[in-house]
């Protein structure tokens, strides 16, 4: 028979699942926006100024010869690849030209650079179509229109882009951004992210307290076995290395007792803002992360809560804040644990 708290935890999933199968993905797109796509021939350096100057984040590729989308580009994909060509091209202002020189197609055909795409050609039909998504050419993305026919896949007739299907695919498929598409004209309306789907539901829940009132820790949400940090006086090279092997989004960065000092993000682009040419970046590559970090303009808050915190302390945090990611501590300020978005997301998903 199950305890007060099991069937409480029980009642808090239930309540989220069927509120994300009872929304479509529309409700998310906002009523003022934008969404850039790039063709697969102009220089990758060129798609990636371009993301800044429009503050996007990831923007879908289009193959005009095949006439169909391929993917998504994103600005950590580029800070990855850069990593690649100046590993694979000696460490040298000369690998950051190569580069620089490169098509998106060029770099994506490459064997090894193209596996740095994450949003791109790797998703499978079966295992898109089992989650409720289809994939527009070789774009994983959901219906903003609800009912849709498939015709190179029959047997899956009714595709519904509830918020519950985009959840569901982005964690099936590893996938951080998704985009919501029109299924007529395959127009994107929007490129979504976690955040984005998480602000929508904890502005209904965030007052359910009793229905979340356990730790995140108890509830297995976020990482507490395989927390990892680095010194400030890490190489910024060694660590944009650990966040794309361990496909993280961040790392805490801690001091000299261990107690968490920043926070260090993958797309984070200071070392190539404050670049002047070829050489200053490979430079940058080489300089301590502390160094980077009293360099940029702009630093990703660091958010922090203790280990013992509970979901409902969570959502309430992620309402007036709207982190990304947020560190448990232990009773020394010392990081224990990592709780994404994505991860309170995958909690009512199981």
């Amino acid at each position: 028979m199950l305890n007060e708290q099991e069937v409480l935890r029980a009642a808090g999933r239930s309540a989220i699942a069927s509120f994300l199968q009872s929304r479509s993905v529309f409700e998310l797109i906002r009523t003022s926006g934008k969404v850039i796509v790039f063709e697969m021939n102009i220089p990758i350096q060129l798609a990636f100024y371009a993301l800044l100057e429009h503050d996007s984040v990831a923007a879908p590729l289009w193959d005009s010869v095949q006439r169909e989308f391929v993917g998504l580009m994103t600005i950590t994909d580029f800070v990855d690849i850069l990593r690649h060509y100046h590993d694979e091209y000696g460490r040298t202002g000369a690998a950051i030209e190569v580069l620089a020189s490169r098509s998106i197609a060029q770099v994506m055909n490459d064997a090894d650079a193209g596996k740095r795409f994450k949003h791109a050609a790797e998703a499978q039909i079966h295992k898109v179509c089992s989650d409720h998504v289809k994939s527009y050419g070789r774009l994983v993305a959901v219906d903003a229109n609800g009912e849709l026919k498939l015709t190179a896949v029959p047997q899956y007739a009714n595709i519904l882009g509830s918020l519950y299907d985009a959840c569901n695919v982005m964690r099936t498929n590893g996938r951080r951004f998704l985009p919501i598409i029109t299924p007529e004209d395959c127009g994107v309306l929007a490129v979504v992210t976690h955040v984005d789907i998480l602000e929508y539901f904890v502005a209904t829940f965030r007052e359910e307290r009793r229905l979340f009132d356990q730790s995140v820790r108890e509830l297995g949400i976020g990482t507490f076995d395989r927390v990892v940090s680095v010194a400030r006086t890490t190489p910024l090279r060694d660590v944009l290395k650990i966040l794309s092997e361990n496909d993280f989004s961040s790392l805490p960065i801690v001091d000299e007792t261990g107690r968490v000092d920043a926070l260090y993000s993958r797309a984070d682009i200071t070392f190539l803002a404050t670049a002047t040419d070829a050489d200053s970046v490979v430079v940058n590559l080489s300089s301590s992360i502390a160094d980077v970090l009293q360099q940029r303009r702009s630093e990703e808050p660091l958010h922090t809560c203790s280990q013992h915190a509970t979901l409902q302390f969570v959502f309430e945090l992620f309402a007036e804040v709207k982190f990304r990611r947020l560190v448990c501590l232990d009773d020394d300020h010392r990081p224990v644990g990592v709780i994404a978005a994505r991860d309170l997301l995958s909690y009512f998903l199981q």
